[in-house]
């Protein structure tokens, strides 16, 4: 073999060592960044989304690439324990640029129902869930309820659920409109009510004539100047999960007073959500 030509083959091979060490680099810092990746799920790697947090009555917002609810709960420095509600759940993915977590924390309530006082640990919102966890009598369709402050110095108490038994005769609700309603362009929205519970409100418009003889309203409704379906007293016709609102409980929304009338697949999400009855999708009037 010529010295020249040697020469040239050495060379060769010299450039294609080279090209196998920076392929061998590259395909190392390719599996360390995998195995990083693998061993780090939380690590925050992928487009960022808007959260918002609803806890006690406070508001936080957070920007964040975390994947999952857990994640952004980390994320924004929020601490749960096992007897609280995170909703949509820890494990719930992130997919919207825009997402809604409401807690619910567990409290220590006091329900006064007729001579009856028990106490108890519970992260039900809703009276008659309470009541429930209470192991105490639901509610009547008449029965009223009242929340107020308790006095956790003198017997540990965060909240008094004071159950009234009464019969009243029906009555028409008054209707004020209100800022924070619930419309057509926000489509969904949480509404915090005047005892500080966050509730994830929708609206759909379908027929509601054999849902509105549930409660004896006398088996009618109307659609409100707003768009929103009443019954003959003015009530909301709403939808809720029944576990925590049966047939007939008088609720508070953002289109004012509502009653429950219905129920939908969304209340195994949203344990204390409302759907509201409107005619913002059909405007047939019915």
């Amino acid at each position: 073999m010529k010295k020249k030509t040697k020469k040239k083959l050495i060379k060769k091979v010299k450039q294609h060592r080279r090209i196998l060490t920076l392929a061998a680099t590259l395909l190392l810092l390719c599996v360390v960044g995998l195995v990083y990746v693998l061993l780090n799920p939380n690590e925050e790697t992928g487009t960022k989304r808007l959260v918002t947090f609803y806890d006690r009555g406070m508001k936080k917002v957070i920007v964040t690439r975390a994947g999952t609810v857990g994640d952004a709960l980390n994320a924004a420095e929020i601490t749960v324990d096992s007897h609280d509600i995170v909703e949509p759940s820890q494990g719930s993915k992130l997919i919207d640029t825009y997402t809604d977590v409401i807690i619910y924390r567990s409290r220590l309530v006091a329900v006064v129902d007729g001579g009856v006082r028990q106490t108890v640990l519970t992260v039900a919102q809703s009276p008659n869930a309470i009541l429930k966890a209470a192991k105490l009598k639901s509610l009547g369709r008449k029965d009223k309820t009242t929340f107020r402050v308790g006095d956790t110095l003198a017997d540990g108490v965060s909240v008094v659920l004071e159950v009234e038994r009464v019969k009243l005769k029906p009555r028409r609700v008054a209707f004020t409109p209100r800022p924070d309603a619930l419309t057509v362009s926000k489509g969904a929205q949480v509404f915090v009510d005047s005892a500080g519970v966050a509730h994830r409100e929708t609206y759909y418009d379908l027929p509601m004539n054999i849902v509105i003889g549930t409660c004896g309203a006398g088996g009618a409704y109307k659609v409100r100047a707003d768009g929103a379906k009443v019954d003959q007293s003015g009530y909301v016709l709403v939808a809720a999960n029944l576990s925590s609102y049966p047939r007939c409980t008088i609720v508070e929304t953002s289109l004012g007073p509502g009653k429950v009338y219905d129920t939908g697949g969304f209340a195994l999400r949203h344990p204390y959500g409302f759907d509201l009855a409107t005619d913002w999708t059909n405007y047939n009037g019915q």
